[in-house]
């Protein structure tokens, strides 16, 4: 056995841990830069290319076969779902279809013997993304080159942890780990995942377990047991990379984890006849299959089984991932009361739309609250259950359309688009509630104690007004709720006359004052889409919208 190179492990677990570090640093900077970038255009191109199950299928095969790694339309998929531009299912079959893309590399390596390497690109990406970021005024175009140095960073550091292992990997001799049966076939298994792990590249672990098959230094069934231990090897990137990612792409990955490992238990219950079956058939044109074109038909065969397997199983397995790794926020934006049921009888469905508007009001309530509170708020917090609001209002909109398919009597008809109305108020005071977190967590400079006061009582008016317009219509106090909207209304203008007389004489730098009365103009308007979400919620009542449901205390 040829004698090991002399590599330190100090060397080994720098190179392991730079490695590492370029690449989920890669992948975050992609995540951000797509998020940033995207926006509904590249949802829109995205929703296109994946629109079906066939088309996501096909796309994964075309792409990973073009650029000659899975691992780049892995990570580009979870990226893309990390960022919300894929829905589960779209994303599951692209990853279907990205395994059965990969087999291209034994056929190159079979029949052509070239060796592409998609790494060279990770520098030119880096350096042509970080010009982007660095010199181009578009957001979009700047934001392209945030994602596009991140996918070179991510690629980088995919070699370096190649090379941190290949020495260890082209010395290890394969034939002397053969052993006969079950074991032997176990051995090759744990040795072609060991491979991919450590150098990072299916590709390059298929080329070895071809290169040891053509020259006879394994045999052909211990080589095909090798690729399928280098398939089930590629899950690991796909587990690194939703570390601290959203809980969609968590399922994506785990959906990859799923499909690599049901493909490689009936790839290796059936092995030998499979192996058996493969080499008649290319027997049949009259002349003996070379091993590696047999190792590169196997290869294919077994993943287009493992897709076939899926077709049935996929929406099952789907539906599990669904009720896995929940979020909070995904708890939060899944609609309580529309059911399909409930779409398909207007009462109801007008019953329904008002119960989820209604919750979604208590929600944006206490954002509003929590905006205008004397402790300045967390504008994460607020971040999160924006995205919530968005969720509702789009789940709303799908409603209602379900509802109004069809003739709708007059009076249900201007209900449901009152209540579409309402929630969009709703989703008003969610969005200035954000915006004004995120402009009160700058740190005030050079306050002055009298119109920090004045603030305070001001946003006290205005929390009284937004609690006011929550209470249940019967309450008595609901009828003071003009008389508090028209004293914000006045005390406003009088903090905001004493905002700019205090910046005008210098008592308060200019930057400070426009961002007080930036959000005192946003908390203003706050009340008044707060105000009007009531005044039209009230009218539902006219339109057989009283409801009884739960509502949650101000």
């Amino acid at each position: 056995m040829t004698e090991l190179p002399t590599i330190g492990l100090t060397t080994v677990a720098a190179g392991f841990l730079g490695g590492l570090g370029l690449f989920l640093l890669g992948m975050t900077l992609m995540t951000d830069g797509l998020k940033l970038a995207g926006g509904k255009a590249l949802e829109h191109i995205l929703g296109i290319w994946t629109r079906t199950r066939t088309r996501a299928l096909a796309s994964g095969m075309a792409v990973t076969a073009l650029v000659q790694s899975s691992s780049a339309v892995t990570v580009a998929t979870i990226g893309f779902a990390n960022a919300g531009l894929l829905t589960l299912g779209q994303a599951v079959w692209v990853i279907f279809g990205s395994n059965v893309g990969t087999t291209m590399t034994g056929w190159l390596v079979a029949l052509v013997g070239l060796d592409f390497r998609i790494e060279a690109f990770a520098l030119p990406a880096i350096g042509v993304g970080a010009v982007m970021y660095l010199f181009f005024r578009g957001t979009r175009l700047k934001h392209l080159g945030l994602a596009l140095a991140g996918f070179g960073l991510l690629f980088l550091g995919i070699d370096v942890l190649k090379n941190a292992f290949e020495g260890f990997a082209h010395t290890m001799d394969m034939g002397a780990l053969v052993r006969p049966g079950v074991q032997g076939v176990v051995i090759m298994v744990v040795l072609g995942a060991l491979l991919t792990v450590l150098m990072q590249s299916s590709s390059a672990s298929m080329a070895m377990a071809l290169t040891a098959a053509m020259s006879g230094a394994v045999p052909l069934e211990a080589a095909a047991a090798a690729v399928i231990g280098a398939n089930l090897g590629t899950t690991v990137k796909a587990l690194l990379m939703v570390i601290g990612a959203t809980a969609n792409a968590r399922r994506v990955a785990v959906a990859h984890v799923i499909f690599n490992g049901l493909t490689a238990l009936v790839a290796l219950l059936i092995l030998p006849w499979f192996l058996g079956f493969i080499g008649w058939l290319w027997g049949s044109t009259g002349e003996a299959p070379a091993p590696a074109i047999l190792l590169a038909l196997f290869h294919t065969g077994f993943n287009l089984l493992g897709v076939a397997l899926m077709i049935p199983v996929a929406p099952v397995m789907i539906r599990w991932l669904q009720g896995r790794f929940g979020s909070a926020e995904e708890d939060a934006a899944r609609p309580r009361y529309l059911d399909a049921g409930s779409a398909g009888v207007p009462d109801l469905g007008l019953r329904a739309l008002i119960l989820e508007i209604d919750r979604m009001g208590d929600m944006t309530h206490r954002m509003a609250r929590e905006a205008l509170a004397e402790q300045a708020p967390a504008a994460e917090s607020l971040a999160a259950q924006q995205r919530v609001v968005e969720r509702l209002v789009e789940a709303i909109g799908d409603f209602a359309a379900r509802v109004s398919r069809g003739h709708l009597p007059e009076q249900i008809s201007e209900g449901v688009t009152e209540a579409l109305r309402v929630a969009r108020y709703h989703r008003d005071v969610a969005t200035l509630a954000h915006d004004i977190a995120a402009l009160r967590m700058l740190r005030e400079r050079h306050a002055l104690p009298a119109i920090a006061e004045q603030r305070r009582q001001w946003q006290a008016l205005a929390i009284r007004a937004l609690d006011l317009a929550r209470l249940e219509p019967d309450d008595p106090r609901r009828e003071t709720v003009a008389e508090a909207v028209a004293r914000v209304e006045s005390e406003y203008a009088r903090l905001k006359q004493a905002l700019l007389r205090e910046g005008t004489s210098g008592a308060l730098p200019i930057p400070e004052m426009e961002r007080q009365l930036r959000i005192i103009s946003m908390a203003r308007r706050l009340v008044t889409q707060a105000d009007k979400a009531r005044r039209y919620r009230d009218h539902l009542a006219g339109f057989g919208g009283k409801t009884e449901g739960p509502r949650e205390a101000a």
